[in-house]
């Protein structure tokens, strides 16, 4: 039975073009038509894989020049948030998503990866307060999963975002994501007050 072609799909092409922006001349164009999608023509509903990877290594190049593949695709990640808030329906989420806060927003993101592609697998757990490890397989160009949920955090309303990550074997990319509590969030334990002394007699 042949294997199940990788594809990524329109609505991550879109972000993509947007996290460009200004810097979408004619000669990036060009050179997005040449590796297979045209970004001022209709979009296909979907695109193999290698399509987005080199879309993506040249919105890279584009946006961080002197920076190396991984930095350069954190910038498109970021930007390709960004850029998603500021049309219609991505200004509307992107409000919703500040009210739910960096718990549930994560888990709405790691779901919302799911659907992007046809292949890509996104596990999220726990592992403090605010503290999370993500696993993504398979994961071509680590950066811009870095970039993505670093600016998710933060327009949930963490304070102090990190992404790292942690460790990359084979296809598998696992990322440690995590944020400064707020402040009165952790309960202190419970003192008990000392017993009342009855007041000493007056020499």
């Amino acid at each position: 039975m042949p294997s199940l072609e990788r594809l990524v799909f329109q609505q991550s092409f879109e972000g993509l073009i947007r996290a460009l922006g200004d810097h979408l001349d004619d000669s990036c164009a060009r050179q997005l038509r040449e590796v297979g999608i045209d970004p001022r023509g209709k979009l296909s509903v979907a695109y193999p894989l290698d399509v987005w990877v080199e879309s993506l290594k040249l919105a890279a190049s584009v946006l961080a020049p002197a920076a190396t593949l991984d930095d350069g695709a954190e910038v498109v990640g970021r930007r390709f948030l960004e850029g998603y808030g500021a049309t219609l329906i991505g200004s509307a989420l992107l409000a919703g998503v500040r009210l739910l806060g960096p718990h549930r927003m994560l888990e709405r993101m790691t779901r919302n990866l799911r659907t992007g592609t046809n292949y890509l697998e996104a596990r999220l757990e726990q592992t403090g307060p605010t503290r999370y490890v993500l696993t993504c397989r398979p994961v071509v160009v680590a950066g811009f999963y870095r970039g993505l949920f670093a600016a998710g955090l933060e327009m949930s309303g963490a304070h102090g975002a990190s992404v790292v990550l942690m460790r990359s074997a084979g296809d598998a990319a696992v990322y440690d994501l995590s944020w400064l509590p707020e402040k009165g969030a952790s309960k202190p334990p419970d003192v008990k007050a000392p017993p009342a002394r009855s007041p000493e007699p007056r020499s």
